[in-house]
């Protein structure tokens, strides 16, 4: 066991950024919110973005503890996040060669300054770095399900995600179905694997009609009267389940409670978009796009329902997002969100179609089952937060470095 002091020590810390180029998905919250609990406790982070390093990150804090104000982006991160976009879109062959140049900038950032004490990349491939390394492995969706990622991304996950998890000194994995699929599909040591769970940031909790009014209305929403999906629209989240099963309602009713997709354009969506077309023409299916990190909260916290039908997670956030909201949970039987969710969400198989109508029509009909969902989920909510997840993120540093 760590003696206090050491315990109590501030710590110079490296981070990869990459997931903060973009609007921020699951990796790029996990990173966002570790992040800010870090500097609030007073260690030192520092973040690689692929370019450049930079003591401030994305759109979200600034690194001084002083807190949580929002911070313009720096003109070197808008330049890197615009130059991956570019190179990815119109040359993907030089796209190739990119991480060897973002190792030489990494490496040259790293030989300006004093090495940091250790250095951990939230996004499952790290760099090259002689000193203590950690990972974090969201989940493996890419080895059981290749058919719902990109080419690009298969090949640099098959390339790379083995030779990372032998450099890694330990590897972060977001739930204990992660960790046993760690360790199904690859030859790593159990004691390199750590469980640590997302948190759900003090943001979502309950408002009233009134506090969600004003962003509502401008999306055209009534609060408590439509069924939100929170995520990127791509296969894995199996929203063709969702669209199916919120078809199936009476037409007044999925008119009167529409399927609000909020989340940001993914990939292999073709398929989705033409499923979409009737729910958009008939106005019972709204699709947000990407949403600020200001206005979620308000979206989660007005909706009738939050609905999760993924076929595979390693965590799901969203859903402990809508329980920390006071929002009743309708997601699918996938082995993480049992995990999560546990006895707080109603579940369902991911193919149950029919079992998904069921459900929204008793949630929309059954105030007493929405007001027992909701209790059950407060008190799930209470079990997670990024303060723990960063105190045991720290521990497994301190492991590390010792």
């Amino acid at each position: 066991m760590l003696d206090n002091n050491y315990s109590d020590a501030q710590l110079d810390i490296a981070m990869g950024g990459r997931a903060l180029l973009t609007p921020l998905t699951g990796i790029g919250q996990y990173a966002s919110n570790l992040a800010r609990e870090f500097v609030h406790r007073g260690h030192s982070v520092r973040f690689f973005y692929g370019t450049h390093w930079s003591s401030s990150h994305e759109n979200g804090t600034t690194a001084p503890a002083a807190g949580h104000a929002r911070a313009t982006k720096s003109w070197r991160t808008i330049a890197a996040a615009g130059a991956k976009r570019f190179a990815r879109k119109y040359l993907p062959s030089a796209y190739r060669f990119m991480p060897h140049v973002e190792q030489y900038r990494f490496d040259s950032g790293i030989r300006r300054r004093r090495a940091p004490q250790v250095y951990h990349d939230p996004n499952f491939i790290p760099f090259r770095f002689r000193g203590p390394t950690v990972i974090t492995a969201h989940d493996i969706s890419w080895v059981r399900y290749p058919e719902y990622h990109p080419a690009q991304r298969l090949a640099l996950l098959r390339a790379n995600f083995p030779r990372a998890l032998e450099r890694a000194d330990r590897v972060i994995v977001v739930s204990e179905f992660v960790r046993q699929e760690l360790q199904a599909c690859f030859p790593v040591a159990p004691e390199k694997i750590k469980v640590v769970y997302n948190g759900v940031s003090t943001r979502f909790q309950p408002h009233s009609s009134e506090a969600t009014s004003k962003v509502l209305s401008r999306h055209g929403l009534a609060h408590g009267q439509y069924f939100a999906a929170v995520g990127t629209l791509e296969p894995r989240k199996n929203l063709h389940t969702a669209l199916a099963a919120h078809a199936r309602l009476p037409a007044a009713v999925r008119r009167h409670f529409p399927l609000v997709l909020i989340g940001i354009e993914g990939w292999l969506t073709d398929k989705l978009h033409r499923a979409l077309e009737p729910g958009l023409r008939e106005g019972s299916v709204r699709k947000l796009g990407y949403v600020s990190d200001d206005d979620i909260p308000l979206l989660t916290a007005g909706a009738l329902a939050i609905v999760y039908v993924s076929v595979y997670e390693g965590f799901g956030l969203p859903i402990i997002e809508g329980m920390a909201a006071g929002v009743p949970v309708l997601c699918s039987t996938a082995d993480a969100l049992r995990e999560v969710a546990g006895d707080a969400g109603i579940m369902r198989e991911p193919t149950d179609v029919e079992g998904f109508t069921e459900a929204m029509q008793a949630l929309i009909d059954d105030r007493a089952l929405r007001e027992r969902l909701i209790t059950a989920g407060t008190a799930r909510a209470q079990s997670f937060s990024w303060r723990r997840t960063a105190e045991e993120t720290l521990a497994v540093y301190r492991q590390v470095v010792a």
